[in-house]
């Protein structure tokens, strides 16, 4: 999109000066921050929680071990990336801007959803689809987990996902109903929804 300079020289005066001194996130000079997930919060997450861990020795899951599963792994998650070794700089603005703005859905939940696929399924495609205080979807186009289960004809897999992201929302204070669409093909699509509850 071209910008129009003719409405530029309209704007006087510094734009920034109209917020808060206190409220200005500033970039302080020689910083070096990081914004990226580290790549050893990968490996971390990956030495501690396998996929293989989503079935027993003989192949076979349930849903009470799923929910089971998914907690146990976001809750790895979250104190992993919340840790001095992992936490970015990306977190530290997503909190501050949550406190001072009083709005935390969907950015601070998002960052462990996202943080979620990222560290225990790298190499899957995936797209956040709608991000708006109201709603969350997230779209995953080859689901790992997804074809994982479709190869041993179980099509519970969702759980998991639902479980951890549970997990998440406790975390954050918020209330959501989750839901979680499948293709029935078992082509690995899968989209994640989260809505805030009324009231919520």
């Amino acid at each position: 999109m071209a910008v129009d300079f003719k409405v530029m020289q309209k704007v006087k005066g510094n734009p920034s000066t109209e917020v808060a001194g206190d409220r200005r996130l500033k970039i302080n000079p020689g910083q070096d921050y990081k914004y990226d997930m580290p790549k050893e919060l990968i490996f971390k997450v990956m030495e501690e929680f396998q996929l293989e861990s989503l079935f027993n020795s003989k192949g076979e899951t349930s849903e009470e071990y799923l929910i089971n599963q998914g907690k146990a792994f976001m809750n790895l998650l979250i104190n992993e990336a919340d840790s001095d070794t992992f936490r970015d700089r990306t977190a530290e603005m997503i909190e501050r801007v949550a406190k001072q703005t009083g709005i935390s859905f969907p950015h601070v939940f998002e960052r462990y959803v996202e943080l979620g696929i990222l560290t225990l399924r790298p190499r899957d495609a995936w797209t956040v689809t709608e991000a708006t205080t109201k709603a969350l979807k997230v779209r995953n186009f080859n689901c790992s987990i997804g074809k994982m289960f479709a190869e041993k004809r179980i099509n519970n897999c969702h759980v998991f996902c639902l479980a951890a992201n549970q997990v998440v929302a406790e975390k954050t204070s918020l209330s959501l109903d989750m839901s979680c669409s499948k293709d029935l093909n078992d082509g690995g699509l899968c989209e994640l929804v989260f809505r805030v509850q009324q009231g919520g």
